[in-house]
């Protein structure tokens, strides 16, 4: 920990008597990682995302920015599954910070700490799309991984910052507990939409489906990653209306126009749901993440 060396240093010298004052310096790839890291960590860490909530972190570029923050990180949080592998492996390169590359204790690899959904056991090629052979690697979307996922941070909070090893559980236990009073509440509200067949945009919300138990029986892209073909659009015409589905449900960055057409030929409702802490601007936290997502279900309407 660079500043905590520096810290050290000028209170040896007496020039700087806050040296409780160094925190551990939290690196995310994505905001949702950096706002439960920061409810985890509290006061005793800083913790940033190096990519927007309000854009897809597959397609993140490398950035002087994010080298930057890599190269002071004591502590960097990846989604892993391959969701980064377009652009972390780069910034890690160049940032030429040891102690965060894979395999050492200022890397935390979260997928590691989930059951990942949809993992691939055949050959992989980019004839199938935008597949990641581990698995999916949206699994911060069912709010049950959340504390999987704070519980691994905490864990290895206490490893790189034992005096603090306190706090971090206690903050981790009311973090926990916040979870599990909010999600019974969460499938309260979406309850209309048990059993209920939904087609999505991108094979993405796997995990949000799973949480609160409605189906997911085709996806706009025709393979992930591809855009929609006219064929395949009209494919999905026949299976609204064969299947009887209310809702396309949709991240916020993706085209508007392939819903639009499915909305004009079936009546099919786009959902358009926040997939990430700051994919609006008032979405903040964790648990405010799954708040705006039901709230975007309860504005959409056509649940029953």
């Amino acid at each position: 920990m660079r500043r905590f060396l520096l810290a050290l240093c000028l209170a040896v010298l007496g020039g700087w008597p806050g040296i409780a004052a160094a925190r551990v310096d939290i690196v995310a790839t994505t905001t949702d990682l950096a706002a439960i890291a920061r409810a985890v960590g509290g006061g005793d860490v800083v913790a940033v995302s190096l990519t927007s909530g309000a854009a897809d972190p597959h397609f993140a570029a490398a950035k002087p920015s994010m080298i930057r923050r890599v190269f002071d990180a004591d502590l960097l949080l990846s989604v892993g599954a391959e969701l980064e592998v377009g652009w972390l492996p780069a910034v890690l390169q160049a940032a030429r910070n040891p102690r965060v590359l894979p395999g050492r204790s200022g890397h935390l690899d979260l997928s590691t700490a989930v059951v990942l959904r949809d993992a691939r056991t055949g050959p992989v090629s980019r004839a199938m799309g935008h597949v990641h052979a581990a698995g999916n690697p949206h699994y911060w979307l069912d709010p049950r991984n959340g504390r999987l996922i704070a519980a691994a941070i905490a864990a290895r909070l206490e490893r790189l910052d034992p005096n603090n090893a306190a706090g971090y559980r206690s903050r981790l236990a009311a973090f926990t507990a916040d979870l599990d009073q909010r999600i019974p509440v969460w499938r309260d509200k979406l309850a209309p939409l048990a059993g209920r067949p939904v087609i999505a945009y991108h094979e993405s919300l796997v995990y949000l489906a799973s949480a609160f138990g409605f189906e997911i029986v085709d996806e706009v892209e025709p393979l992930p990653g591809v855009a929609p073909t006219a064929a395949h659009l009209s494919g999905l015409v026949a299976t609204i209306r064969d299947r009887g589905v209310r809702l396309l449900i949709m991240e916020p960055y993706y085209e508007r126009r392939s819903a639009a057409f499915l909305e004009d030929k079936t009546g099919v409702r786009p959902v358009i749901i926040p997939q990430s802490v700051g994919a609006l601007p008032d979405v903040k936290t964790y648990p405010g993440l799954f708040d705006a997502i039901v709230a975007a279900f309860a504005e959409a309407g056509n649940l029953r």
